[in-house]
C-alpha cells in the first residue's frame, strides 16, 4: 500500500519541490548576493509563517477530519474550518510585515506588499495541498504542488529577461500565480464560501491539539533556518546570499527527497490508528523511515559525490566558493533532519504527545542556533554550517532512543544499514571514476552520465538486498494494467 501510494503522488512530488530547487538555482543568474539573501529569507519566513499562524489547524485536520461522520458535524466542521482560514490569512499579513520591518527596515511599501501577498497565497495552497492529501484527491494535490512553482519560475524568468528587477517583483509575480490556482484548486477539492458560525468546541479542541505543535514547528523552523539571522547578523547582508544558495539547495532538495514518501506513508498510519491497530501504525512509521532513508540517502550522496561540478554548472560564479563549501555540510545535516522529522517524529503525532514534540524542537532551537555561532565565531560561514549539522546528528539520534523508550517505535535497523551500504557503494563508485580516467566535468552531459552511472548502481543494488521490494512492485504494476 505504502509503494502504491507513493507512486501515486510522484509526480506530485517531484516536479514541484524540484521546480523550487531550480528557482533557487536560477535566481543566482540575476540577483546579486544581498538580494538573492533577502528574497530566499521572504521565501524561507513563509513557512515560519504559515507554521505560527495556519499550522495548528492543519494537524487537527489531517488527525480528525475523518472523525466528524454526521451531516451535522461535517457542516459544523466546515463552518469552522472557513472562519479559521479567514482568520488566520489575515494574521499572516501582519506576521510577515513584522518580519520585513526586522530584517529589512528601509525596505519599499511595494517590497512590503508583495512580501505580505507571497506568504499568504502560499499558505493557503499548503492548506489546499493537505486538504487534497486526506481526501486522497491526488489530482488536485498534483495541481497545487506543480503548477504555482513552474508557472511562478516561467513568468519570473520572463521578467527578469525583460528587465532588471528587484525582489519585490519576483515575489509579486510569485503570488499573482499562487492566488489564481489556489482560486482553481478550492472549487476542486470542494471548499466554497459557507454561511454559519465558528463551533467552539471543534475550535477548541484544535488549539489543544494543534497548538503545542505549532510552537514545536515554530521551533524546528528556528532550527532550519535561524542559521541565516545567525550570518546576517554577524557577518552581514552579503554573507547571507552566499550562504543562502547552498543552505537552500540542501533543504530543498531534502524536502524533494523527503516528500517523496511522506505525502502518502503519514496518511497510512492515521488509517491503522484510526482503526485501532496501534501496533500496525508502528509498524507503518517504521516501514516510512526505511524507505524515507532509501530515497534520502542516494540523494543527498549523489550530490555531494559530484559537488565541485554540479556547483560550477549550476550556479553563478560571485556564488561557487563559497557553495561549494557549503553544500555537502548542508547536504548531510538537511538529510538527516528530514529523516527524522518526517520518519519517527510522527510517532508524536499519532500517540497525540505534542508536549514532547514541543520540547523536542525547543531542544533542538537552542542547540543548532548556538552551535551555528560558536561555529561562525570559529570558521566562518563553514564553520556555521558544520556547527548546524553536527547538532543536528546529536539530536536525531537522542530523539530516537527516546521514541524507542516511550512509544516503542520499531528500530528497522537491519534495513536502514542495507540502504546505507547500497547508497555507500553508489558514493563510493561516483568518487572512484577519476581513477579510472574518468573526469566529470561541469557540462550537462558530463554530470548527467555521471547521475544516470549512480542510478544505475543503486538499482541494481536495492533490489539485491531488497528481494521483497521486487514483488511489491510487480504486484502495483499488475493491478494497474487490470484497471
Amino acid at each position: 500500500m505504502l509503494i502504491r501510494q507513493t507512486i501515486a503522488y510522484l509526480p506530485a512530488q517531484l516536479l514541484g519541490p524540484l521546480t523550487q530547487f531550480v528557482t533557487a538555482i536560477v535566481l543566482t543568474h540575476y540577483l546579486g548576493a544581498a538580494d538573492y539573501g533577502l528574497t530566499m529569507l521572504i521565501f524561507a519566513s513563509q513557512e515560519l509563517v504559515f507554521l505560527i499562524c495556519m499550522s495548528w489547524w492543519t494537524f487537527y485536520m489531517l488527525r480528525y477530519a475523518g472523525g466528524f461522520s454526521s451531516d451535522e458535524d461535517r457542516i459544523r466542521y466546515a463552518h469552522t474550518e472557513q472562519h479559521v482560514l479567514l482568520v488566520t490569512t489575515l494574521l499572516q499579513g501582519i506576521v510577515t510585515a513584522g518580519i520585513v520591518l526586522v530584517t529589512k527596515p528601509d525596505a519599499s511599501l511595494a517590497f512590503y506588499l508583495s512580501a505580505c501577498a507571497f506568504t499568504m497565497t502560499r499558505s493557503y495552497l499548503n492548506f489546499l495541498a493537505e486538504y487534497a492529501r486526506k481526501n486522497a484527491a491526488i489530482s488536485a494535490y498534483s495541481l497545487v504542488q506543480v503548477l504555482p512553482p513552474v508557472g511562478s519560475l516561467s513568468f519570473t524568468v520572463l521578467a527578469l529577461e525583460l528587465k532588471a528587477i528587484d525582489p519585490a517583483i519576483v515575489l509579486l509575480i510569485y503570488a499573482a500565480v499562487q492566488l489564481v490556482v489556489g482560486l482553481a484548486a478550492s472549487r476542486l477539492v470542494g471548499l466554497r464560501p459557507l454561511g454559519g458560525s465558528m463551533d467552539r468546541p471543534i475550535l477548541r479542541a484544535a488549539m489543544q491539539f494543534g497548538l503545542p505543535i505549532t510552537l514545536a514547528g515554530g521551533f524546528g523552523w528556528v532550527a532550519a533556518h535561524g542559521i541565516r539571522f545567525v550570518v546576517q547578523l554577524g557577518d552581514g547582508a552579503i554573507a547571507l546570499g552566499l550562504l543562502s544558495v547552498g543552505w537552500t539547495l540542501a533543504t530543498r532538495l531534502s524536502n524533494v527527497a523527503a516528500m517523496l514518501v511522506t505525502a502518502a506513508a503519514y496518511p497510512l498510519a492515521v488509517r491503522a490508528m484510526e482503526a485501532g491497530d496501534e501496533e500496525g501504525a508502528r509498524r507503518q512509521l517504521s516501514t516510512n523511515s526505511a524507505l524515507l532513508l532509501g530515497v534520502i540517502a542516494p540523494a543527498t550522496l549523489g550530490v555531494a559525490a559530484i559537488n565541485e561540478p554540479l556547483v560550477q554548472w549550476l550556479i553563478a560564479p560571485e556564488f561557487q566558493n563559497a557553495t561549494i563549501q557549503i553544500l555537502p555540510w548542508a547536504l548531510f545535516g538537511a538529510a538527516i533532519r528530514n529523516l527524522r522529522m518526517h520518519g519517527w517524529d510522527q510517532m508524536y503525532l499519532l500517540f497525540e504527545s505534542p508536549k514532547g514534540m514541543l520540547a523536542l524542537e525547543f531542544t533542538e532551537a537552542i542547540g543548532t542556533v548556538a552551535a551555528s555561532v560558536v561555529g561562525l565565531m570559529m570558521n566562518g560561514l563553514i564553520g556555521a554550517v558544520i556547527g548546524a549539522s553536527l547538532a543536528a546528528v546529536a539530536i536525531a539520534f537522542c530523539d530516537m532512543l527516546y521514541l524507542r523508550w516511550r512509544f516503542r517505535m520499531p528500530l528497522p535497523l537491519w534495513q536502514l544499514a542495507r540502504v546505507v551500504l547500497a547508497s555507500g557503494a553508489m558514493y563510493g563508485a561516483i568518487v572512484m571514476l577519476p581513477t579510472f580516467g574518468v573526469t566529470v566535468r561541469p557540462l550537462w552531459n558530463s554530470i548527467l552520465i555521471v547521475i544516470l552511472f549512480g542510478m544505475v548502481i543503486y538499482a541494481v543494488l536495492i533490489p539485491i538486498l531488497f528481494p521483497s521490494l521486487l514483488g511489491a512492485v510487480r504486484q502495483f504494476i499488475a493491478a494497474r494494467r487490470a484497471r
